[in-house]
């Protein structure tokens, strides 16, 4: 018998503690890849262990924190897992398409690590993910309610031509029977998609912003994003709620206060002074002085 056939085998257990730790540096080594080439700065982005690596360290990120850990852990694990996913934004096909995949077996994952991967995988493969995306926005499998919310917003933001064109219909059907994400969701999506294709024509928000028919918070959301837009149709769709006495009092001091915004002071000084002398809701009445007495000189 030869020395080496003397040696006894190896035990599982270093050999299982020596697999982790390596596991550990190799996680701890995509993480420094992403931080170190920036994203998008690295050129065609990452190879495939490169990318298998990065979304391994995502999905540890996005797990739940021990509740019990002290403030500066889960402090430390928000900053890593933000700035982590951020970075991702810019890895390239290979991570989008590792994120995707890992996505497909997510199912027993906590939420916020599928709505990570979905966002992973739509910002570096946004063909591929598409069909995910609609098919969590257009359809309802009574499961991924908060995950179907997300896809609007992620769509949004990476395939925005295609999202103008799903969000449209839903916004001018406020009353359609199959479930859908919460309609102020889509007004904000079509928003945000409206703003990465530089579009300045806003219809779409006038007709939910005067249309009673919408839920309130959807309504609400139109406001705001047409104080951005601006322009002749949004002034006329603001200033029909702020004189239509069956709106709620909320959305006409919305409406007011983004006509504020986005009207030549002298306009929107005789506008509320003409709406006062024509209102017979006291408080309301109270609001609208209060806005002349501090943008018109108590005109």
């Amino acid at each position: 018998m030869t020395a080496r056939e003397a040696l006894p085998a190896p035990s599982p257990a270093p050999r299982r503690a020596l697999a982790h730790a390596l596991r550990s540096l190799a996680l701890a080594a995509g993480l420094g890849f992403l931080s170190a080439c920036g994203g998008a700065d690295a050129g065609a982005g990452m190879n495939e262990v490169e990318a298998r690596l990065a979304i391994d360290r995502l999905v540890l990120l996005f797990r739940p924190v021990d509740p019990t850990t002290t403030s500066d852990v889960q402090d430390r694990n928000f900053r890593d897992r933000s700035a982590h996913l951020e970075a991702l934004h810019t890895a390239g096909a290979a991570a989008g398409r590792e994120a995707l995949a890992r996505l497909s077996q997510a199912g027993g994952e906590p939420f916020d690590v599928q709505w990570a991967l979905l966002e992973a995988a739509a910002y570096n493969a946004p063909q591929e993910t598409l069909p995910t995306l609609e098919r969590l926005i257009l359809s309802y499998d009574g499961k991924s309610e908060e995950l179907r919310t997300q896809a609007v917003r992620i769509a949004a933001e990476t395939v925005p031509q295609r999202a103008v064109e799903m969000y449209e219909p839903m916004l001018r059907e406020p009353l359609a029977r199959q479930t859908r994400p919460p309609q102020e969701e889509v007004v904000r999506g079509w928003h945000t998609a409206a703003k990465k294709l530089g579009l300045t024509e806003a219809r779409v928000l006038c007709d939910v912003v005067v249309d009673l028919r919408q839920p309130p918070d959807a309504r609400y959301a139109a406001v705001n994003a047409l104080s951005e837009f601006g322009g002749e149709r949004a002034v006329r769709a603001l200033r029909e709620v702020l004189v239509e006495s069956a709106s709620d009092g909320n959305i006409r001091r919305k409406s007011a206060q983004a006509l504020l915004r986005i009207m030549p002071r002298s306009d929107f000084c005789a506008l509320i002074k003409e709406a006062s002398e024509h209102e017979a809701d006291t408080v309301f009445l109270y609001f609208l002085a209060d806005l002349l007495d501090k943008n018109c000189g108590g005109q």
